[in-house]
């Protein structure tokens, strides 16, 4: 039976005894920067201890992918939905397999590009829109709110490269909406970039990236090695 979550004490109930990871990283990161109070973010439980964050139409899994997870997350018109490992699914159903990659390089070669956190977030989005097919309404409210709130933080180099660190919760780092400028491709700056970021948080943290296999020749020439895999499930619109 999956139940719902309503307080910052029973999300830490029911993710206590699990090892940190990306996934409880997420699903804690949601919890600082919203609460509770919201109706576009849910947290809930099962009767095996998995967790799920759900925020608007998306849906991070901690803990084991079954029937009935699955079919609450659809049911409930979560299009997308992010979870360890993988999973036996309907035919109808496709997947993608996704890299969990950690950062394992040498921090004292690695960061010696100057990094900027106070770039306007119109220039960032002008990079980031190169990589990626986001909203600037739906990046910016989100971005501008965790960056606010201490989780998130955004770094760039050049005005031509950009990487965000989407939480650092129990000793767990995620950067993620990595890019780079057209103009600036080929000459090695999204690898001074990835390295300068990855090298500065490593100081204090595990930082890892989830990445397509086409992405896997970039980060592991900067320091990333494989350590997992996981499942993402896109069908919005769909439900």
């Amino acid at each position: 039976m999956i139940t719902r979550i309503f307080t910052a004490d029973e999300l830490e109930n029911a993710l206590m005894g699990i090892a940190p990871d990306i996934f409880s990283g997420k699903i804690k990161a949601l919890a600082l920067g919203y609460g509770f109070e919201y109706p576009f973010l849910k947290f809930f439980r099962n009767e095996n201890n998995t967790v799920i964050g759900a925020y608007y139409g998306s849906a991070v899994i901690c803990g084991t992918m079954d029937e009935e997870i699955l079919h609450f997350c659809l049911s409930s018109g979560y299009g997308e939905i992010l979870f360890p490992k993988t999973a036996k699914l309907p035919e109808e159903i496709t997947a993608q397999r996704l890299n969990i990659m950690e950062y394992k390089g040498n921090s004292e070669k690695s960061g010696t590009s100057p990094l900027s956190t106070d770039t306007p977030y119109s220039a960032v989005y002008d990079i980031l829109k190169e990589g990626f097919d986001i909203p600037f309404d739906d990046w910016y409210t989100d971005t501008c709110h965790n960056v606010r709130h201490g989780i998130s933080e955004v770094f760039t180099l050049e005005n031509a490269a950009t990487a965000q660190k989407m939480f650092t919760i129990d000793g767990i780092t995620l950067v993620s909406l990595v890019a780079v400028k057209e103009e600036a491709r080929k000459c090695g700056t999204g690898s001074r970039l990835i390295k300068a970021v990855s090298a500065l948080l490593s100081e204090k943290s595990r930082v890892f990236v989830i990445c397509e296999d086409g992405l896997l020749p970039f980060y592991m020439k900067n320091g990333y090695e494989i350590t997992d895999y996981c499942t993402q499930i896109n069908i919005k619109g769909e439900h």
